[in-house]
Formats: structure tokens, C-alpha cells, sequence
């Protein structure tokens, strides 16, 4: 038998196959994930009209995205630490190519905020494997703005003229 590392945590495995890339399906899901951001954020970025409404779509499509990741994250799910710092990374791309004096950019610098904070209390406390899982009182205080986040949205979406 063979060893190599994860490409998702980094942790050492045993293969047979030497095209096998992940020591377990939850890292195998999270790559697939991981590429499909990648790909959504490439389509927003690479829109020539920053601002316009197809890319305001795409970023709030990808927003939503977050929110329901964030929420399985706080409700007592292990996210390795490595998607934390790629969300994080990811808020902050979005929130660049959001339309200037937007509800949105506000939204999602209030979602850049939960992120800090879980990035900061992830950095200090994961295991040996890089997974970590959120206290009670980081959770609550990240679910808290994540409600008031989706509250605004509903609210903007119900502002919004249908066409």
C-alpha cells in the first residue's frame, strides 16, 4: 500500500488506485463544492458590467449558498479549516463585485463579519485532523446575524418589482 496526502485536509492516506485524490467521501463532497464556487465566482468576476443585474443574480445565488453552509456549520457540524478560510476568502471576492451603495455589499459585509469570527475561533481550535466544530456561544452569535441577514434579504426580495 501506498501513502499520499488529502488534497482537502491534507491528512495521510492509504490508496490502491494512484489517481485517488481523497481519503474520505466528506472530502470528496466538500472538493465538489468547493469547485462549484470556484466556477460561480469566475462567472461574476469575469462579467464585463460589474454591477449589472445577471451578476447581481450570481451573487446572490452564491450568498445563499453560504448562508445555508454556514448555518449547517454552526448547528453542530465539522467543517475543516481550510473551507473556512476559502468562505472567507470567497464573502470578501463577492462583496468587491457586488454594486457599490447596494443592500447586498451591506449584507454581505455583515456575512464577512460572521466569517471572521468563525475563522478566528476555528484557528484556535481544531483538532489534529484540522476539523473543527463551533461552541454554543459562537454558533448563536453567527445564527443570530445570519436570521437578520435573511430577514433583510426577504424583506429586499419582497420590495423587489416582479416583471
Amino acid at each position: 500500500m501506498r501513502e499520499k496526502a488529502c488534497t482537502i485536509c491534507k491528512e495521510t492516506f492509504t490508496y490502491k488506485n494512484k489517481s485517488k485524490q481523497y481519503c474520505s467521501n466528506a472530502c470528496k463532497q466538500q472538493a465538489l463544492r468547493n469547485r462549484e464556487k470556484v466556477k460561480l465566482i469566475r462567472a461574476v468576476v469575469s462579467r464585463p458590467a460589474a454591477g449589472s443585474l445577471e451578476t447581481t443574480e450570481l451573487i446572490n445565488r452564491i450568498f445563499n449558498t453560504y448562508i445555508k453552509q454556514v448555518e449547517a456549520m454552526c448547528k453542530e457540524m465539522s467543517i475543516h479549516y481550510s473551507t473556512v478560510i476559502f468562505m472567507k476568502d470567497m464573502i470578501q471576492s463577492l462583496k468587491v463585485a457586488a454594486p457599490i451603495d447596494s443592500k447586498l455589499k451591506t449584507q454581505l459585509e455583515q456575512m464577512k463579519g460572521v466569517m471572521t469570527t468563525l475563522y478566528k475561533y476555528s484557528q484556535n481550535n481544531q483538532c489534529e485532523y484540522g476539523y473543527c466544530s463551533f461552541d454554543q456561544r459562537t454558533a448563536n452569535n453567527a445564527l443570530n446575524t445570519l436570521k437578520h441577514i435573511k430577514r433583510l434579504r426577504n424583506k429586499q426580495s419582497r420590495e423587489r418589482p416582479e416583471d
